[in-house]
């Protein structure tokens, strides 16, 4: 799957379309990998010890990411994001929420007026906000490490524009802090807004 992810890079790369913009944010809110993972060890571990960890609360993960268009084939974001995790072991506060940061090399597979579907790679860190001295040191395998890299591959990146500027975003992944997000994007484009030919030339 790397391997094919890196070809399409590469193929993408080399193909000079015009740029219609030139910068692109997004706010999305979702489902993390992390939640998933976490209440399955939580609930295993639940199962077969005297001492329980209780989930309290928990808010979706939110991000928020700023790109960088090369060509309307190639970019790069930036990507900072977060989820609020609530837990409790044995009745003390536990934490465990987490805070992530990525760069994240992205190429548009299909790109028209109003739709793009696009990959990309997210390589960054996180960083997890609980109490590890609460547990022991076998407890402790459940949850990650303090800081742990992110080496992630978006499969699913759709924007659908509803206006020249403002978009629909929907992202799936894996091996990321993120599962599946859905939020809002919005583009910057150069010089005037671009007409039905330059589209269609595209």
């Amino acid at each position: 799957m790397r391997y094919l992810i890196a070809i399409l890079f590469s193929i993408n790369i080399s193909q000079g379309f015009t740029q219609l913009h030139n910068r692109l944010i997004k706010f999305n809110v979702g489902i993390s990998n992390e939640q998933i993972d976490l209440k399955r060890s939580i609930n295993e571990y639940n199962d077969t010890s005297s001492k329980k960890f209780e989930m309290v609360s928990l808010m979706p993960i939110v991000s928020y990411t700023h790109d960088f268009i090369f060509s309307n084939r190639l970019s790069v974001s930036g990507k900072i994001g977060f989820q609020y995790l609530n837990l409790f072991y044995n009745n003390q506060h536990f934490g465990s929420s987490f805070l992530y940061l990525s760069v994240n090399p992205t190429i548009s597979i299909y790109y028209q007026k109003k739709f793009e579907y696009y990959i990309k790679l997210q390589v960054g860190a996180d960083y997890w906000l609980n109490k590890p001295e609460l547990l022991d040191y076998q407890t402790r395998k459940i949850f990650p490490e303090k800081v742990n890299p992110i080496i992630g591959v978006t499969l699913g990146g759709f924007n659908y524009y509803v206006t020249e500027k403002l978009g629909l975003n929907l992202e799936l992944s894996i091996w990321s802090p993120e599962f599946l997000t859905f939020g809002l994007s919005y583009r910057f484009l150069k010089g005037d807004v671009p007409t039905i030919q330059q589209y269609q030339d595209y």
